[in-house]
């Protein structure tokens, strides 16, 4: 019984040192879904085995949608374009649930902070980007004040002037008091809309602000208000309460716009690529002049970003490769005459040339400072009329 109990002991051990001295069966290494570690092709298939892709925007459809039947075509990827006030309280509300509804976003200054400090998106993007590196460097990393460290791509640059009537205004007003007098002299002949409403009211208040209250320079670098700084814009809701009478307050862009060509105002402030559209569809005659006064008012740019619950990540940064791609914004440029996100993209439809945007263009303050100044002028001077 000993002898057949030391045998099987035997057998035992020899089955155990063949084992361990055997070749050893390779582990299989786990595959990554995150797009960092993937080649792009991988992406590219990733993309087409999700096989759809939500964007929201708020402008531009015509655009967005001819892109996306464009971007079908070639990838089998469907993208549904929805449009409408940016989906940032939606992605806000869906940002604890594992997976959302919105993939990708086309985001204004305004809700850049708020993404960023949420921890709302995907990324960093502009690496993964095949032409990340053709994207306009600044706004791919600063957008209205707020370091978004590539995890925003700039779709196209943008920018505001004052658009006039020259058989009505044959001498525009260049500097800051040029302006004031041009407006008093001339009753309800200027127009801006509310800056709850649209860019171009935001940017008449951004304008008075900088004009009166020492510049530019002294906002830039802020990640916070600086209350002080506020301080000083009682001058400016003065000059507003001053000035209201003689100007007329639109309740949007294309408002502003549709004023002028119907000859109830002689100017008015206005988007590049707003009045580029309103040249296109037949809504402002054709002799209207867009200019940028050296008093220096602002621009900047729009971006797009993935969210971070987006179930479709792949689909969707090869959605914004095609829509960054130099073909693609060439054809944006064409349709709706928006200014490239692209460098090496010339404008072929430039309402605004590039020496005037760069000796009279200014960027936007940071963006805390543009709530407060919408806030302030709802109260101080909407609610204080």
């Amino acid at each position: 019984m000993k002898s057949l109990y030391k045998i099987i002991v035997a057998v035992m051990l020899i089955a155990m040192l063949l084992t361990a001295c055997g070749p050893k069966a390779e582990a299989t290494p786990a595959v990554s879904t995150d797009l960092a570690d993937m080649s792009w092709d991988e992406i590219v298939a990733q993309a087409k085995e999700e096989g759809e892709v939500t964007f929201y925007a708020w402008w531009g459809e015509e655009w967005w949608k001819t892109a996306a039947q464009q971007f079908e075509d070639e990838y089998g990827i469907k993208v549904t374009v929805v449009m409408g006030d940016n989906a940032v309280d939606k992605i806000i509300s869906e940002k604890d649930n594992a997976t959302g509804t919105v993939d990708v976003q086309l985001f204004g200054g305004q809700s850049v902070k708020t993404v960023i400090d949420g921890g709302l998106l995907y990324g960093p993007i502009i690496p993964l980007l095949p032409e990340g590196d053709k994207l306009d460097p600044t706004l791919s990393r600063v957008q209205e004040g707020v370091q978004t460290g590539g995890y925003l791509a700039p779709i196209y640059r943008n920018q505001t002037g004052l658009l006039y009537n020259p058989e009505k205004v044959t001498d525009p007003p260049q500097t800051w008091d040029e302006f004031v007098a041009w407006i008093d002299a001339n009753p309800k002949q200027f127009a801006f809309c509310d800056p709850n409403k649209g860019g171009s009211g935001q940017a008449m208040v951004f304008t008075v602000i900088i004009n009166l209250t020492g510049g530019l320079d002294q906002y830039m670098g802020d990640t916070e208000l600086d209350p002080a700084k506020v301080a000083k814009w009682d001058v400016v809701w003065e000059w507003f309460s001053e000035h209201m009478d003689n100007m007329t307050l639109t309740a949007s862009n294309n408002e502003s716009i549709d004023t002028l060509n119907q000859g109830q105002t002689s100017m008015v402030v206005a988007w590049d690529d707003d009045t580029q559209i309103n040249f296109d569809s037949g809504s402002l005659f054709k002799g209207a002049t867009i200019y940028i006064p050296k008093m220096g008012m602002p621009g900047g740019g729009d971006t797009a970003g993935i969210i971070k619950n987006s179930p479709h990540k792949a689909a969707g940064l090869l959605w914004l490769s095609y829509l960054t791609s130099y073909d693609g914004q060439q054809q944006m440029n064409d349709m709706l005459g928006s200014y490239p996100g692209r460098t090496d993209l010339p404008n072929t439809r430039a309402l605004l040339k590039d020496d005037q945007r760069l000796a009279n263009g200014l960027p936007w303050f940071p963006a805390p400072y543009k709530s407060e100044m919408i806030k302030e002028f709802t109260e101080f001077v909407l609610m204080g009329q």
